[in-house]
């Protein structure tokens, strides 16, 4: 572990050296976040490892050649060898934070006695439970202690006693945390990969009595207390009876706190373009820092007063960020707004490039695995959006009056950051809100009334008259806020659903957009020659996943609890045997299915639900039988006897509805390829028709175990 932390703070003190020209921080940021990504997704150790001892030693061996004999035909040596040392930098970096590559990681260590875990986050409230992070610190074997390390997402079942669990809490138990499993649907959000990004790989539930408080108060003082600052400021909202989803969205825009909010209000913000109001972000440090920058402005007149503004601005936002508890996104958000601070001392229009890749430089040094969360990219490519579009498109257009320029300046920025982010939103969500300047048009201004007259409530909390009087009015604009996103996400068309893009498909877009861009800059025509060939294969490749799309075949059985899912997909003709209750859950809909269509280049609103006792071209369906193509498919769901010495053949036999068919029954019943378990049986069946089968020698799936079954149709 000891050498792990010092090679860190190595490669930590490297990285964020850099040589002094135009913009040298942002080419060495892209070798970094190079190196990051090959050892994301091919983490050889050992091969990094050696061929970063090989940039040392070039690096060394280059500037001492240099120190005696400079050649200008040899400028290209320098550069090149910087980019490569920082290459292997950011690979080997990467490696040494990814915790289960130690043996000191406790999933490294099978059958201990218990486990010494230390809560890193304050609890959050599930339907059935509580949900935490642990890091685990020590384990127990026989009659001594090892001490390990690890974190352990953890969620506890409901009792008087795990709703007392607090941020530094040290727990004892003894139940082994279990490897998070990967998504049960094909396409579905992949919960494991992303906790895998935060460091987390294993997840335990603690009932009642499984698990014991050992002492108190052993988490760091600073989180500790912005938690407990947090958890009073919070509490001041409820104190002066601002309560429902006022006080949910009120607690998610001020502290962070987006808990409680119910999903309708979030699918509505996210339909209307506004979801980012309901995080703490950059959007609303950026708030905070123009008020204060605002009512330091008197400090700009001399050299000396400006340093001291800067560093009391740096102050507010760091301040501001422990009233927030620390969170992930307002800690990269105060840190890029810092260092963008510091750099403004400067006059140099380039050294905001410097700026933002230096903050980012910072950030990936403590954390490389912030290059593959959303929230980062999101926020990085927004603000590089606003840096080289706001100003030109501002200039479109100069409105008479104050409040005009006001309007077009929220515009301008809107278009700017969602023309640098909608690609990402594409391949992150599939989705793309129409009415994104309206919404932002109107939440931006109204939820900057909130932040401040939220920050003010808190400030003047003790005044109970003036604090009663603000809430009050708090309350009526997060409502008059909440209406006003909800009518959007209802005007016509609101949200274009079902976009599917692949990295590759992504990638042209973003080089379709700088060279138009760079075009419409420069009027060079070789923007314009590249902007043409970029658009040709992206054509290109829309054809061939067009013609892909046309030619697929496939039968799906999802894993969708408590459901028998099959699904029919050839080229675009989509069917579906499911229940109404699950077609008209959106949520589960959205989660579990249209994912996967959307990959499929379908249309989730088009697909036909498959009815009992009905025959035509497309399939046939009688009683338990369903038929399409020439696959053939026959649910069992009660216990059969055989009525007749006739054998059926069918392609797939699935078992439902926790039948308590016997296989050694069934063979006697019907030919087929495979038994299926679908996911309307529970845990204890599927076992139970497990263990026959292998008894008996056949082959059987389980959904429940295995995932979502995919099977390759059979055309007539």
């Amino acid at each position: 572990m000891q050498i792990k932390r010092v090679s860190s703070i190595l490669l930590r003190l490297n990285c964020i050296m850099i040589p002094r020209n135009e913009t040298p921080l942002l080419r060495f940021l892209l070798a970094f976040i190079a190196g990051i990504l090959i050892a994301v997704y091919f983490p050889v150790i050992p091969v990094a490892v050696t061929y970063f001892i090989t940039g040392i030693c070039l690096v060394v061996f280059y500037f001492l050649f240099a120190w005696k004999r400079k050649k200008y035909r040899n400028r290209w040596i320098a550069p090149l060898t910087g980019y490569v040392f920082t290459f292997f930098s950011g690979y080997l970096l990467t490696n040494l934070n990814t915790d289960k590559n130690f043996p000191s990681h406790f999933r490294n260590h099978p059958m201990p006695q218990g486990f010494f875990g230390l809560v890193t986050q304050p609890i959050s409230e599930k339907e059935k439970s509580y949900k935490t992070t642990l890091k685990i610190i020590s384990l127990k074997e026989a009659n001594s202690q090892m001490a390990v390390s690890g974190n352990c997402l953890a969620y506890f079942s409901k009792d008087s006693l795990s709703s007392r669990i607090k941020y530094g809490d040290l727990i004892y138990f003894s139940e082994s945390p279990a490897e998070v499993k990967p998504p049960a649907n094909p396409a579905q959000f992949d919960y494991k990969r992303w906790l895998g990004f935060n460091h987390i790989y294993d997840q335990v539930f603690l009932r009642e009595g499984k698990w014991k408080l050992v002492e108190q108060g052993k988490g760091n003082w600073l989180f500790a207390f912005s938690f407990s600052l947090r958890d009073k400021l919070l509490n001041i909202f409820s104190e002066n009876k601002i309560s429902g989803q006022e006080h949910a969205v009120l607690s998610a825009l001020i502290l962070g706190q987006d808990d409680a909010i119910d999903q309708e209000v979030i699918s509505a913000y996210a339909a209307s373009g506004a979801l980012h109001v309901l995080s703490v972000s950059g959007l609303h440090v950026g708030i905070i820092y123009v008020a204060i920058n605002f009512l330091l402005s008197f400090l700009d007149k001399k050299r000396k007063t400006k340093i001291g503004k800067s560093i009391l601005i740096i102050l507010f936002l760091w301040f501001y960020a422990l009233l927030t508890g620390l969170s992930p996104s307002v800690l990269r958000s105060a840190t890029m707004l810092s260092f963008i601070v510091v750099g403004s001392l400067k006059r140099h229009y380039t050294q905001l490039f410097n700026t933002l890749a230096a903050s980012a430089f910072f950030l990936l040094c403590f954390d490389p695995f912030l290059i593959m969360q959303v929230g980062f990219q999101l926020s990085y490519t927004a603000v590089l959006g606003i840096i080289l579009l706001y100003q030109n498109i501002l200039n479109w257009f100069d409105p008479p009056g104050w409040l005009l320029r006001q309007i077009w300046s929220i515009t301008a920025v809107s278009l700017a950051a969602q023309i640098a982010t909608f690609p990402l939103g594409f391949l992150y969500f599939n989705q793309f809100p129409v009415y994104f300047l309206l919404s932002n048009l109107i939440v931006i201004p109204i939820s900057t009334v909130i932040i401040y007259g939220g920050i003010s409530l808190l400030a003047f909390s003790e005044w109970h008259a003036v604090a009663a009087l603000l809430a009050t009015a708090l309350s009526w604009v997060v409502h008059g806020m909440n209406a006003i996103v909800l009518w959007i996400e209802n005007l016509p068309l609101s949200l274009v659903t079902g976009i599917s893009v692949s990295v590759i498909d992504t990638c042209l877009i973003y080089i379709l957009i700088a060279s138009i861009l760079a075009f419409c800059i420069s009027a060079n025509q070789k923007y314009l020659l590249t902007s043409f060939f970029t658009v040709v294969l992206f054509i290109s490749s829309q054809i061939a996943e067009s013609i892909i799309i046309l030619r697929q075949e496939k039968m799906i059985v999802y894993q969708i609890k408590g459901y028998s899912v099959l699904n029919f997909i050839d080229g675009r003709k989509n069917f579906l045997y499911a229940d109404e209750a699950l077609t008209k859950d959106r949520g589960k809909m959205i989660f579990n299915i249209y994912p996967y269509w959307w990959i499929c280049g379908l249309d989730e609103r088009k697909f036909e639900v498959i009815r009992k006792n009905r025959s035509d071209k497309e399939y046939l369906s009688c009683g338990n039988f369903i038929q399409y193509g020439e696959t053939k498919i026959v649910f069992v769901n009660e216990v059969l006897k055989p009525d007749s010495t006739t054998i059926i053949p069918v392609d797939i036999v699935m078992i439902s509805n926790n039948s308590k068919i016997k296989l050694k029954e069934l063979i006697k019943i019907y030919h087929f390829r495979k038994i299926v378990v679908d996911s309307s049986n529970s845990l204890k069946t599927a076992s139970r028709l497990i263990q026959e089968a292998n008894e008996l020698g056949i082959e059987i799936y389980s959904v429940l175990h295995q995932g979502a079954f995919v099977y390759n149709l059979q055309r007539k």
